[in-house]
């Protein structure tokens, strides 16, 4: 009941194939371009800036600000200073950018002492006529068997933003991380992840085309893989990825007889978390099923899941993917390879269980047995409820595409690559996963490309983001004092300085030696005291030459 294995020799199709008209007009886009990765002198969560030093603000555009970047500097959420950054230059380019803020407010004093500062970036973009992609065919946009993509949607996550890429089978070349079995690790330009971009999670996957499956991104900053070599079981892991982070959350114990689950979809955070799995089991699926997971973040043994919509038109045999809204609507795909089967490919349940929407019964013959519309491999709805994305892998002859519906109503809003590729030529597509960001850009990986891809929506737009790093202003060191002149008469030493600071007793040291070269040690009987401007230490009168040296104890160094 599994995909079959395609290959992806980029053939062209000998003629153009005719897109599908919009039925209906599409909802209003929002916002693509957006600042993540934003950091504070380097700093993800927490930065320290001397008072009157310039102040480093980092962050990561995924698409270029063209309508410019506005950086607001906050004491206490109040600004206190707005850096205006242009379009079309540095600051404002797709990929890493720094601005330097010179640490004072808008009359143009130092800011005060403190921790309670903090950054906002607003990136705002004329935007594009219609779905454009805005990623390439190359690394490291490759992925040789994608079967999963998740984007985290938590603006106040340190990785916010950040992509997820799972390749379940691998690739000639391993030198490309896309071409390793296992999870690409991405910012959201498409580069890759600071402490590396591939990773396997310390797990052994299959390797066969079905494991690492499908991944979610919770909104406490989890991510959820379908190892589904294992009929579905369910592995959770943080965002970086790391081995010791492994959790087995879904495991054979909680499955009923024969199942057989795709998915998963997260729904909620901590002891709040809800997951729901498609049971593609045949001839006896259960339909979607709910877990529930408990303190330590599993669900409990021999928990088989309660069935929440069986089997029953619109849902037939075949449920392959789940996705539910901010409302608790609920969006399937049925995994149907014959484009004559009347059976719904996706349909819509209100948050009671209660069919919405079919495409069955919107678009009646499915296209009158037109091949892009069998195999509808994943289902992703955007953060506000407004699309549905469909990752269609097509029949045999790789005619499959992404396509966007009105969750409303199922209406079709666009075909992303429908018949075409990136450079509007005809050409082959198998779709086999897609996923959405905060602002509305849309992924799909293209398996017959071999290539993940982003396409950002319709619209001038701009977005927000307030990332969780902090900033502390705190005060300059002193200034190291310089030494003017030192004498040594009647077995006291006397040292004067200007400027620094250098007032309390025991902030110079006396060392002592019998040759200028030799070792130095503290000098016998030295009391250091002191005012402003002088230190006199009381030393033993020699009973022969020494050479002695003085060094202020907070700075470590000699004078």
């Amino acid at each position: 009941m599994k995909s079959f294995i395609q290959t992806k020799p980029g053939v062209l199709l000998g003629g153009a194939v005719l897109a599908l008209a919009l039925v209906m007009a599409a909802p209003s886009a929002h916002a693509n371009v957006y600042a993540s990765n934003i950091k504070i002198n380097g700093e993800l969560l927490a930065a320290q800036a001397e008072q009157g030093q310039n102040v480093n603000i980092s962050y990561i555009l995924n698409e270029p600000a063209s309508d410019g970047v506005t950086i607001n500097i906050l004491s206490n959420a109040v600004v206190i200073r707005t850096l205006n950054v242009a379009g079309g230059g540095a600051g404002a380019l797709r990929g890493a950018n720094t601005v330097v803020w010179d640490g004072k407010d808008a009359g143009g004093n130092f800011v005060g002492l403190g921790a309670d500062y903090s950054v906002s970036i607003t990136a705002a973009s004329t935007g594009y006529a219609s779905w454009t992609t805005t990623t390439d065919d190359s690394e490291p946009f490759l992925v040789w068997e994608g079967r999963g993509i998740a984007v985290n949607q938590n603006p106040k996550s340190p990785y916010y933003g950040r992509i997820i890429v799972c390749n379940s089978y691998n690739g000639p070349n391993l030198s490309v991380p896309g071409y390793n079995v296992g999870m690409l690790k991405l910012n959201a330009d498409g580069s890759y992840a600071e402490e590396g971009g591939h990773s396997t999670g310390g797990h052994t996957w299959g390797n066969d085309y079905y494991s690492p499956w499908h991944v979610r991104i919770s909104a406490d900053d989890y991510v959820y893989i379908n190892d589904w070599s294992a009929s579905g079981e369910i592995y959770r892991w943080d965002m970086t990825l790391s081995a010791a982070s492994k959790l087995h959350v879904l495991s054979s114990d909680n499955w009923a007889p024969g199942c057989n689950m795709s998915g998963p979809e997260i729904v909620g955070t901590g002891t709040n978390t809800i997951i729901y799995m498609a049971d593609i089991a045949y001839p006896n699926s259960q339909g979607v099923v709910k877990y529930t997971v408990t303190e330590d973040g599993t669900c409990d043994q021999y928990d088989i899941g309660t069935p929440v919509i069986p089997i029953s038109y619109p849902l037939s045999l075949y449920p392959y993917d789940v996705a539910v809204d901010k409302n608790g609507n609920f969006y399937i795909v049925q995994y149907r390879s014959n484009v004559t089967d009347p059976s719904p490919r996706v349909m819509c349940y209100d948050s009671d269980y209660n069919p919405v929407w079919n495409t069955a019964d919107i678009y009646g013959g499915l296209g009158q047995a037109d091949d892009t519309w069998a195999y509808a491999n994943a289902v992703a709805v955007d953060p506000t409820g407004t699309y549905v994305a469909v990752a269609f892998r097509g029949n045999t002859g790789g005619v499959g595409c992404t396509r966007i519906f009105d969750a409303a109503t199922g209406a079709i809003v666009a075909n992303l690559d429908y018949g075409l590729d990136i450079n509007g030529n005809g050409t082959l597509h198998s779709d086999r996963a897609c996923g959405w960001d905060a602002v509305g850009n849309v992924y799909y990986v293209d398996n017959w490309y071999g290539a993940w891809r982003a396409v950002s929506p319709p619209g001038a737009n701009s977005s927000t983001t307030e990332p969780p790093v902090t900033l502390e202003i705190v005060a300059a060191p002193p200034p190291a004092p310089v030494i003017t002149s030192c004498s040594l008469a009647l077995g006291t030493f006397t040292l004067n300085f200007t400027g620094g600071v250098a007032e309390v007793p025991g902030d110079f040291e006396i060392l002592s030696s019998a040759t200028v070269d030799g070792t130095y040690s503290y000098a016998a009987g030295q009391n250091i005291t002191g005012g402003s401007g002088v230190f006199q230490a009381t030393i033993p009168a020699p009973d022969q030459a020494q050479f002695y040296r003085v060094h202020r104890v907070e700075a470590a160094q000699a004078r």
